[in-house]
């Protein structure tokens, strides 16, 4: 199958490359531009990192339903992103395999929306707030991170809804299959120079592929920013969901998923598994110049109430979240930066026994969990003509909390120092800029709350045996961008190894997830990305990435016959995937957009015990519209699109170490959506 993942990429990259003649169109620099995956400002030139930049254009957006999060994803290497096909516990985000123990959610990435982070101090991360169908620019930095962002940071994914430029707007309304219904709007209005103002929401309704896969979502968001004069900046977020009902299908086993993918477990239709919640997110930022630096204040705020029958469970929680962070930095030629930085989370959990989707009489667990973290963080660059030396470090200090009703509370404090050192060296290739990068880094990885409350022996309070997972990193790689047939041709390649110890391994005990620590696991290997940005092609223009990531994640100690034997593949994710996007677009009186996105990925472990193993499948996606048809004064472009063409059965997504084997999360076949886009000015 790696055979097949690597043709597939090879003839994206193929395609790519048809008709590109080098020129002199000035190119779109990385280096130049800004990104918001740190809370210091970088420069990618400048930056020893591994760090990806995609901007979405109109006719992707017009033209992808982005259903789910994995749509933003194509194209970047080292990143993968799995839809479950299960609205309840959301997709599953991975940087090179790691954070593949998360049951629901996202653990080992940080993720930000709009600069708010939505990971939050104990690391865990819920994406409800993000609708895929907006997102407009996407920043992956891959490899160990805590140094910026501290725990639950191997990886981070920013993603904006703010790229365009301000003035006008698009609403879009589409339709398809598994009675899928969906419409999304976003504004830009002009309030002069120094102002910007983003507005957007959505609403989706679904059946579902599977049974008991129904959701009904409705998200909205704002962001803006002003120049109040003399250096001084002030901007806000506000992010917000509201989940009236997603259910939750559950895996099944892979003899199942055989007979018929779309089957759920009886009981995840008899206990009415889903998940009813409303969340939301506020952030205030101040900036201004302290002498020839610069000051930057950022606070955030949120909540989340959740209703959560599960098998064999009601949970309901409402939890309140909150953080300042400060930076100061500056330097004209030496780069440097200090923060601070303070998290608190306040969880009020109430699990009762599930009687037919409502909450019995016998109470499981009763309490109140709180998770407090003060960090300080710093980091240096030094220029050395091409070469940049870059220095980096955090200390985290996270004390967590539980007061279960009737019962001593107990707590537990963890923390941990991360450094990173590394080296840049800009250079011309080709006519071209290039950077080429070496660094490593430590990464910090603390269990949740969840994690530390689901206990083995269904006490209440915290696990008291249960430790952070830590993990080395080192990669180097290269960037670089040319320009090409009136446009940019930008590559994008690291190698990379990674050493994590105290492995936070789940395991499902009486259908709760429990953790503990066992174990040692090195991640290895390479990726490679290419992207084409305004590509003139046979008549029009091409813009499109395609992404190769082969790592391979193998347990380093465990004797024969525990979770983790020595030699076995860490499971949760492929050894070798390719993912890719392209959209192809025309102009003249009848303009046309071409799209075809799609992944191939090898067969890959499912448990840690090495007995359950996915199939290997590609799976491609076609996109056709008559792109900005010029109508009264809009930009029209009605779609349609036919997802899985080849009507491949595969698992879109595994649940790791799933108890009797019910690990396969099914994708839909072949089928179709369509719609309607209209952008104005």
């Amino acid at each position: 199958m790696h055979r097949l993942v690597l043709a597939a990429a090879l003839a994206a990259l193929s395609a790519v490359s048809v008709d590109a003649q080098p020129d002199t169109t000035a190119v779109r620099d990385l280096g130049a531009v800004e990104v918001t995956a740190s809370p210091f400002t970088l420069v990618p030139a400048r930056a020893p990192l591994a760090l990806a930049v995609r901007e979405r254009t109109e006719a992707e957006r017009a033209t992808d339903p982005a259903t789910a999060l994995d749509a933003v994803g194509r194209g970047l290497p080292g990143l993968w992103i799995s839809d479950r096909g299960n609205p309840s516990t959301g997709e599953r985000v991975l940087v090179r395999g790691l954070g593949w123990r998360a049951a629901f959610g996202v653990r080992g990435t940080h993720v930000l929306l709009d600069g708010v982070p939505l990971t939050l101090a104990d690391g865990q991360t819920q994406l409800n707030v993000i609708e895929a169908g907006l997102i407009e620019r996407v920043e992956v930095l891959r490899g160990p991170a805590s140094t910026f962002w501290g725990s639950g940071s191997a990886g981070v994914l920013s993603l904006s809804t703010e790229a365009g430029a301000p003035g006008g707007g698009r609403v879009r309304a589409l339709g398809g299959a598994y009675g899928l219904a969906k419409a999304e709007a976003v504004a830009r209005p002009a309030l002069g120079a120094g102002r910007r103002l983003t507005a957007w929401g959505s609403a989706l309704t679904q059946d579902g592929f599977r049974q008991q896969s129904a959701v009904e979502a409705y998200r909205g968001g704002f962001s803006g920013s002003a120049d109040l004069g003399g250096g001084k900046t002030v901007g806000v977020v506000g992010l917000g969901a509201y989940l009236p009902r997603a259910e939750s299908p559950g895996g099944i086993t892979s003899a199942q998923a055989a007979e018929d993918p779309r089957q759920v477990r009886p009981e995840s239709i008899s206990q009415d598994a889903r998940k009813r919640l409303t969340q939301g997110h506020v952030a205030l930022s101040f900036g201004q110049p302290l002498g020839d630096a610069r000051l930057r204040v950022t606070a955030t705020g949120g909540a989340r109430t959740l209703d959560n029958p599960i098998i064999p469970r009601y949970i309901t929680l409402d939890r309140l979240s909150g953080g300042i962070r400060a930076v100061v930095e500056g330097g004209e030629r030496v780069a440097w930066g200090v923060g601070v930085e303070a998290e608190a989370q306040r969880d009020d959990r109430l699990e009762r026994d599930n009687d037919g989707g409502q909450p019995g009489a016998a109470v499981l667990t009763d309490q109140t969990e709180t998770v407090r973290s003060v960090a300080v963080f710093a980091r240096l660059g030094v220029p050395l003509g091409p070469l940049t030396v870059s220095a980096a470090a955090r200390a985290d200090l996270l004390e967590y909390a539980a007061e279960p009703a009737g019962a001593p509370s107990q707590s537990r404090t963890l923390g941990a120092v991360s450094p990173s050192v590394g080296l840049a060296y800009n250079t011309r290739v080709g006519g071209g800029a290039a950077t080429l990068y070496a660094n490593a880094a430590g990464a910090l990885d603390a269990p949740t709350t969840t994690e530390l409350g689901n206990r083995p022996d269904g006490a209440p309070g915290f696990n008291p045996d249960l430790r952070p997972e830590r993990t080395w990193g080192g990669e180097v790689g290269a960037r670089a961008a040319w320009p090409v047939a009136g446009g940019a041709l930008g590559l994008d390649a690291a190698a990379f190894v990674a050493w994590a110890r105290d492995l936070l391994l789940p395991t499902e005990v009486a259908d709760v997830t429990v953790y503990r620590n066992e174990g040692e696991a090195r991640h290895a290997g390479a990726e490679a990305g290419l992207r084409a940005d305004g590509l003139r092609l046979r008549g029009g223009t091409l813009d499109a990435a395609v992404a190769v990531t082969v790592a391979r994640g193998t347990f380093l100690d465990g004797p024969a016959g525990s979770e983790t034997p020595e030699g076995n593949r860490v499971p949760g994710f492929p050894p070798h995937l390719a993912t890719w996007t392209a959209t192809w677009t025309t102009g003249g009186p009848l303009p046309l957009a071409l799209g075809i996105d799609g992944e191939a990925a090898d067969a890959y472990a499912a448990d840690s015990a090495g007995e359950l193993e996915t199939d290997a499948y590609a799976v491609v996606h076609l996109r056709a519209a008559l792109a900005g048809l010029a109508v009264g004064g809009v930009r029209a472009t009605p779609f349609v699109t036919v997802r899985n063409v080849g009507d491949a059965q595969y698992a879109g997504s595994v649940v790791v170490n799933a108890f009797g084997g019910r690990f396969v999360e099914p994708a839909p076949g072949r089928h179709l959506a369509a719609g309607l886009s209209v952008a104005f000015d």
